[in-house]
């Protein structure tokens, strides 16, 4: 092969670069820019148009099918919720983002376009001559080039010097017979050849001066960048548990946290959980919590007075669920935002510390703290105050006169003209009512306890709880979407606790978290029975998004004894069982196949020893001596020879060959 084949290698330092192009390192960061700018400027533009929802990534629900609440307050707090959303300063940080992006890749495009395309060896182009010009022409134009071309005339000039080897080679390629022949068989002078294929790589990585360079930057980013984001990430995960709250606060909770916590602990609780005190104390907010202060009602002393980010936090709880939003400065709302927007995790923690020590009237009163927060309600106030534009004023007519009402459940199965308290409203805001009452799950419940297979129950069964649950206010196919929640930060989802309590010692057997938005429900709870007699078990359902929807269901049954006589279970074994018993299994299935050929083989020899060992008893078998009588049909018994001279045996017998039917004879007269 030529060694023009080469020239276009690092192998030759600067004469290999002398071909590289850009247009490769073009295109492929052009693509790869394009990939990720599109999609991204889709979702950036959805957001700036239509906003985000805040908790998107905090729930995944079906969007088609949610049964959204139509009130206006929901309305109204949800497009505030997106304009608020809209422009954050990551939005803004992602605006710019993008525009970097798309200038780079409008660069790109311009470089692209004063690039040429990859062009197959064309002779007569290097030389500058039509493809019908005579050998005369092609010598003519050789000559003419290599002359301006030649490194003598350029001794400093790297290109020239790849220039005169291009010339050369087309030159051969039309002169030299073998060269011309794999040219037209091959578009090649030196005949067929395997392609490169390489990544696009800007032409300055591979330049002999920007090695250095290059190397320092590689091993900057390897040695130290890369360390240091896992650190930074290793340092930034490191406190939180699996859950997101901070393993800080997980442990203040386990010290704080008892059998006899109730409601009002919990404002307090919160304030001091790690993320609350992490939170930025401002100069002016002494100032501005004094009106706070002298609103709030504590329903408690307060433990932890010496800390102020706890009192503030505390006082912004008490605040919230006492709706006294009009009193706080814009700083302390966002504050409250952002307490709230933890909370969820917060409590969520709460409930489990609680359902892990067994202590049910623990975990119920963090679910009534949860709810209480959502739905911004006084630890003592009435879950009537849920239904939109209800002020206790029209509370008080809802709890008089004849039917009164005074939980939201009962609310809720009224009939729209048997409820009570709306005389003054306007039509708008009864229309409001109507919406909520509609959008809140009217929740039907039905339990049942079983042993699976078996028609009694015994001690040291496996019991079964079968809980089903069934919203009657939605369709079928239909989910329920976000609750209700004008004053709440952020959209949240309603989720149900499901416990299975021993009554006598209200212990938690069991417990479920339902966080299904479906219309039809199943859950089953197991637990092990551990003694006879009458048990006596309640089933309540919690819910964390509204105060008034909880249920109950008592569940009574008998354990028997094992030994009672009344018991009798019969052990069935079925056909297919032992059908299985019988098949072999896996290890004997692959030692099997694999010690197949080597069985056969022995097999094989063993039937082979057989063969020999049957010759050999047959040459040792003595001959049966046959008397005459045998022609009249007597009986005659054979006699054996002795076997022990093996060589008198095979004399005797050659002798018996010898003489024919002499022996016969013979032997007749012995007898």
């Amino acid at each position: 092969m030529s060694g023009f084949r080469d020239t276009f290698t690092k192998d030759d330092g600067k004469e290999g670069l002398l071909g590289y192009d850009d247009a490769a390192f073009l295109y492929f960061a052009g693509c790869v820019l394009l990939v990720a700018a599109l999609p991204w400027t889709y979702q950036v533009a959805k957001t700036a148009i239509f906003g985000r929802n805040p908790s998107e990534k905090e729930f995944v629900t079906h969007k088609k099918t949610d049964r959204v609440c139509k009130s206006a307050s929901m309305a109204t707090g949800s497009s505030a919720d997106v304009a608020k959303s809209r422009f954050t300063r990551g939005f803004l940080i992602q605006v710019g983002v993008l525009a970097f992006m798309w200038l780079c890749l409008l660069i790109i495009i311009a470089n692209v376009g004063g690039h040429q395309e990859m062009r197959r060896f064309d002779p007569f182009a290097l030389l500058e001559v039509a493809p019908d010009a005579s050998a005369a022409d092609i010598k003519k134009a050789y000559r003419k080039l290599s002359l301006v071309y030649h490194p003598d005339k350029n001794p400093d000039d790297p290109l020239a010097v790849s220039r005169f080897i291009e010339i050369t080679r087309a030159y051969t390629s039309l002169t030299d017979e073998t060269a011309k022949s794999n040219y037209e068989k091959y578009g090649n002078p030196d005949g067929p050849t395997t392609s490169k294929v390489g990544i696009g790589l800007p032409r300055f990585l591979l330049e002999k001066t920007n090695q250095l360079m290059i190397l320092c930057i590689f091993f900057f980013f390897l040695l130290f960048v890369v360390p240091m984001a896992a650190i930074q990430y290793y340092q930034r995960t490191k406190d939180y548990a699996s859950n997101g709250v901070l393993i800080e606060t997980l442990h203040t909770f386990a010290s704080y946290i008892n059998d006899a916590t109730r409601v009002k602990n919990c404002p307090e609780l919160l304030a001091i959980s790690g993320e609350s005190r992490a939170m930025v104390m401002r100069p002016t907010d002494n100032e501005a919590m004094k009106p706070i202060g002298q609103q709030v009602v504590e329903h408690k002393k307060a433990e932890f007075a010496k800390w102020p980010i706890v009192m503030k936090n505390t006082y912004l709880v008490y605040a919230h669920m006492q709706r006294l939003h009009h009193l706080m400065t814009p700083e302390l709302r966002q504050d409250l935002d952002q307490l709230l927007r933890c909370s969820m995790r917060i409590s969520q923690a709460m409930i489990e510390i609680g359902c892990m020590r067994e202590w049910f009237f623990t975990a119920q009163a963090m679910i009534e703290f949860r709810r209480s927060l959502v739905q911004a309600l006084d630890i003592k106030a009435s879950n009537l105050l849920q239904v939109p534009h209800f002020t206790e004023e029209h509370i008080k007519h809802c709890k008089t006169g004849k039917n009164p009402v005074s939980s939201l459940d009962a609310f809720l199965k009224k009939e729209p003209e048997d409820r009570k308290g709306m005389a003054s409203l306007e039509p708008e805001q009864v229309l409001d009512i109507e919406a909520f009452c509609e959008h809140v799950s009217h929740m039907e419940l039905r339990a049942t306890v079983e042993v699976e297979d078996e028609a009694e129950i015994v001690v040291g069964d496996i019991a079964t709880v079968t809980v089903q649950m069934k919203r009657n206010n939605l369709k079928e196919g239909e989910t329920v979407g976000p609750v209700h929640a004008p004053l709440f930060p952020e959209p949240k989802y309603e989720e149900w606790w499901v416990f299975l309590v021993e009554g006598s010692f209200s212990r938690i057997i069991a417990f479920e978290r339902v966080r299904s938005t479906e219309r039809f429900i199943e859950e089953k709870m197991r637990f092990q029975l551990s003694r006879p007699g009458k048990h006596r078990l309640e089933l309540h359902i919690l819910c964390d998004s509204y105060a008034g929807l909880d249920q109950k269901v008592v569940l009574e049954f008998n354990v028997c004894h094992e030994d009672d006589p009344a018991v009798k279970r019969e052990i069935v074994v079925h056909k297919e069982d032992e059908d299985l018993d019988l098949q072999p299994t896996l290890f004997q299935q692959f030692m099997g196949d694999f010690g197949g050929e080597e069985e056969s083989e022995e097999e094989e020899d063993d039937d082979d020893k057989d063969k020999d060992k049957d010759k050999e008893k047959k040459k040792k078998a003595p001959k049966a001596v046959v008397d005459k009588s045998l022609a009249d049909g007597e009986d005659v018994g054979a006699t054996e020879e002795p076997e022990s001279d093996d060589e008198d045996t095979s004399k005797k017998g050659g002798k018996d060959k010898d003489k024919g039917g002499e022996s016969s004879d013979s032997s007749s007269d012995s007898d």
